[in-house]
């Protein structure tokens, strides 16, 4: 075992590799207490807010423990971080640390459980020099992972491309719309009490076919058990709470919407939104559900904390009423999130959203749109954007969550980026799922032109690489089809190698 100077650091990117591909002595090693450490599995990299690695598999001291791994250069930093403080550690199973000595505090969590530790200094098994290089290289592999055709696929010419992207996107959608109506389904299921056999699955479909000619499931109602506006509404609200969370925070948007039916809301308010008080106690009742209502003392501006006593005023009111699931503070993420898309500013978003939807019925506005002839595709789109795009209010404005206030105003809660998301993998699907119902030809021919001349959402990791690797310049993902054709693309085949399921694969590798 090599010695080392203990004023030597590694950076935090490397300690991570040196865990991940276990690059030190992982036999006849133990905790700082003594306790024999087995590392059965060190866990996936956590890329969002909480512990280093979730789901790790750790004997200690003969026993099997499975859950998260927390990562530090020095053992106090667990106190200086505050992790002692948040929720989200409470699931960490084994400290691991570059250097620590016994006379340093052992950490706890918030949860008042004594973490153990593991030192890893004395277990390196070569010089750190090395141990650097090893991990520079499994870092730069990572992040330069090709896909398979990127040296072949120059002679792939831009049509051919394009058109197994545009087959690809209908592929995703039909996805999204099976989704949907699965939970159409459970909704169809739930509001007439009556448990019944587990819902029909589709068959097998040949692929290539547009969307308007995928065979329905074995048919376990009729259009007429899918008629009720409510169940509708219910689909659409789920889907933008869904898409309000981004990546990092869709399960606990949805888990809120299920737990939150508009049914309950509705109920909450009697019937209709018609005063502001009444968007007030819609944002109690997200707030409070979301488990995102701070303590008051731990407030330090004025504004949030009369916003906050007045919320958890109605909060206390309304649950006794409520009798649901209620998440926890650590659920959520604000890691690595820019604050304008921080979900307490989404909650209050969705709020005012929610009041739209019980005021103004959204759903018929939006098939009274798919339905108008004389509208444009950018009309249809500027159309459906009004409905989504959701303005601040004065607390909001000047806050991006409570006791955190924004150096100049935000003017949005919902604005056009995420009101577009909500209309691409929500609204198109759900019109699709409709005019499929209903056999309503012109609602589906509207959502597919929609679909192909809606503008792209933001570049993200997977785009940039399929443009990088396969794309080349050939052609702009100039539309929401082809950026969702992309995603599945990369996703579904790429990263599966089903290169020899694949058209380009075909062509290339036969």
């Amino acid at each position: 075992m090599t010695a080392r100077k203990s004023s030597h650091h590694i950076p935090e990117r490397f300690l991570r590799q040196l865990w991940k591909h276990q690059q030190f002595q992982t036999t006849g090693i133990s905790t700082m207490d003594g306790r024999a450490v087995e590392i059965l599995s060190p866990g996936t990299f956590n890329r969002d807010g909480g512990p280093d690695f979730i789901n790790a598999r750790i004997r200690i001291g003969g026993t099997l423990y499975r859950g998260n791994v927390e990562l530090h250069q020095r053992l106090e930093e667990w106190t200086q971080h505050f992790h002692h403080r948040d929720p989200k550690y409470n699931s960490v199973i084994l400290h691991v640390v570059l250097r620590g000595h016994a006379a340093t505090r052992v950490p706890f969590t918030e949860s008042n459980r004594t973490l153990p530790v593991l030192v890893l200094e004395e277990y390196l098994t070569s010089s750190y020099r090395s141990s650097w290089k090893a991990m520079i290289l499994h870092e730069r592999a990572e992040r330069l992972e090709a896909i398979r055709c990127v040296d072949a696929n120059e002679r792939v010419d831009a049509s051919t491309i394009k058109q197994w992207i545009e087959k690809l996107a209908l592929e995703r959608i039909e996805v999204k719309i099976r989704r949907k109506e699965e939970r159409l389904r459970e909704l169809v299921e739930r509001q007439r009490l009556v448990v019944k056999e587990s819902l029909a699955r589709y068959e097998e479909i040949p692929f290539g076919l547009n969307p308007d000619e995928f065979p329905s499931p074995i048919p376990a109602h009729s259009s007429r058990d899918y008629s009720p506006l409510e169940l509708w509404e219910q689909l659409i609200y789920e889907g933008a709470m869904e898409a309000l969370g981004y990546s990092k925070n869709q399960k606990p948007f949805l888990r809120t919407a299920r737990a939150l039916p508009l049914s309950f809301l509705r109920s909450l308010i009697g019937g209709t939104v018609s005063r502001p008080r009444d968007v007030l106690q819609l944002e109690a009742a997200l707030f409070g559900v979301a488990g995102l209502l701070p303590l008051i003392k731990d407030l330090h501006d004025r504004e949030s904390k009369e916003r906050v006593r007045m919320l958890r005023g109605r909060w206390k009111q309304m649950r006794k009423l409520y009798h649901r699931e209620i998440l926890n503070e650590g659920e959520w993420q604000f890691f690595r999130l820019h604050p304008e898309n921080f979900p307490s500013r989404r909650l209050a978003g969705a709020a005012r959203l929610i009041a739209g939807f019980l005021r103004e019925n959204y759903f018929t506005s939006i098939i009274q749109i798919m339905k108008r002839k004389n509208l444009s595709g950018p009309e249809i789109h500027r159309s459906l954007e009004e409905l989504f795009i959701i303005p601040s209010d004065e607390f909001w404005k000047r806050h991006f969550r409570f006791g955190e206030r924004a150096s100049s105003a935000v003017g949005t809660l919902i604005g056009k980026n995420r009101a577009d998301n909500i209309i691409v993998n929500t609204i198109i699907p759900v019109c699709l799922l409709y005019a499929r119902i209903f056999r309503n030809k012109m609602v589906r021919e509207t959502a597919l032109d929609l679909y192909r001349s809606f503008p792209p959402e933001s570049e993200n990791s997977v785009t940039r690489t399929m443009e990088r690797q396969l794309i080349k310049g050939k052609f702009r993902i100039d539309s929401a089809m082809l950026h969702q054709g992309t995603i599945q693309l990369n996703r579904s085949y790429c990263s599966e190698g089903r290169c020899q399921e694949c058209s380009i694969g075909r062509i290339l590798f036969s």
